[in-house]
């Protein structure tokens, strides 16, 4: 049996079909009044099982019969608003579910992290595994919650947990509304005229499944870190790869800091107002002109693994999303 936490969400969901097709007995993590659209294909073929992060005690029922759990739940915000519920999920509820793991003997625990949770210098132009974690003003609360969440994995590990941590970049699917992906098709297809001059670094979701797969299926040396990245491009050939496939203009005025300042700010008073999180924040002002590759040799050599296209995936989002 294997928990899949997150399971209603973009990668939990593409997880959750893809061990359901292989045979596997799976047990989804869902809260209350969760919305379980993109599991409404095999939903007789899971074990829905209601719970919550922040409550040990339903971990506890949700791990009886369990022998591997992948966990893919998370708050991911950069909404100063969403502080404080972003460390309860993320860290505590990392920490509820490790230890609960520890309890119950798992034989496996995925731990999806993120790139965010990779240390880096405001200097950095490339990141690998052997990045170490500095507190730094290019650090989101988002990257520091992940950064303790793992953290606690691997605490547990010191304590016998066997587990692997694997740090996606930004995951690109077909998702609900909303999700990352979404958000990002969506902006280039309301004729959004603006982009940064920052790179973006991207994974195909179904490539994150397969690796994921990949250390269910084989060992792995117990607390090692993976960067999981497909590629790297800007957001203006980003934008404009969406855009020939929504068949719509793309973004094409370059926005520089000046103009960044200034739409975090307009969208903050909006959101005071709308009680909405905003669409630019400080955070994704600052981060949108990052310029920093990760790199996926770790994971390349010891999976042999070829990262899907960018145009192999937005052409299949696109698809997915709009057909």
């Amino acid at each position: 049996m294997i928990l899949v936490t997150g399971s209603n969400g973009l990668l939990g969901s593409f997880v959750c079909h893809e061990l359901v097709s292989r045979g596997y007995k799976v047990k989804a993590l869902v809260r209350k009044d969760s919305n379980t659209d993109l599991l409404k294909d095999i939903i007789k073929s899971i074990e829905f099982h209601e719970g919550d992060l922040n409550d040990v005690g339903s971990l506890i029922d949700a791990m009886v019969g369990v022998q591997y759990v992948i966990h893919t739940a998370a708050l991911i915000s950069f909404w100063p608003k969403n502080k404080l519920p972003m460390y309860q999920t993320n860290v505590e509820g990392t920490r509820n579910l490790v230890d609960v793991a520890l309890e119950s003997n798992v034989k496996k625990f995925i731990h999806i992290s993120s790139i965010a949770a990779i240390g880096r210098k405001s200097t950095d132009t490339i990141v690998t595994e052997k990045n170490t974690w500095e507190e730094s003003s290019i650090n989101s609360n988002y990257a520091v919650t992940k950064h303790q969440a793992e953290l606690e994995v691997s605490r547990a590990v010191e304590e016998g947990l066997n587990a692997v941590i694997l740090n996606p970049s930004i995951i690109l699917g077909p998702g609900v509304q909303g999700s990352s992906t979404v958000r990002l098709f969506d902006y280039v297809q309301k004729g959004n005229k603006f982009y940064t001059d920052g790179y973006i670094n991207y994974v195909d979701v179904r490539d994150v499944v397969k690796i994921i797969l990949f250390f269910i299926d084989n060992e792995f040396k117990n607390g090692e870190r993976h960067i999981l990245n497909g590629g790297i491009t800007t957001y203006k050939d980003f934008f404009g790869k969406i855009a020939i496939k929504l068949n719509c203009k793309a973004p094409h005025i370059c926005a520089h800091n000046w103009m960044r300042q200034l739409a975090w700010r307009y969208y903050a008073i909006a959101s005071f107002f709308s009680k909405k999180e905003p669409l630019i924040t400080k955070e994704t002002a600052r981060v949108a002109s990052h310029k920093i590759e990760y790199q996926s040799e770790k994971i390349k050599n010891a999976t042999d693994i070829q990262f899907r296209t960018l145009d192999d995936t937005v052409e299949w989002t696109k698809a997915r999303l709009y057909n």
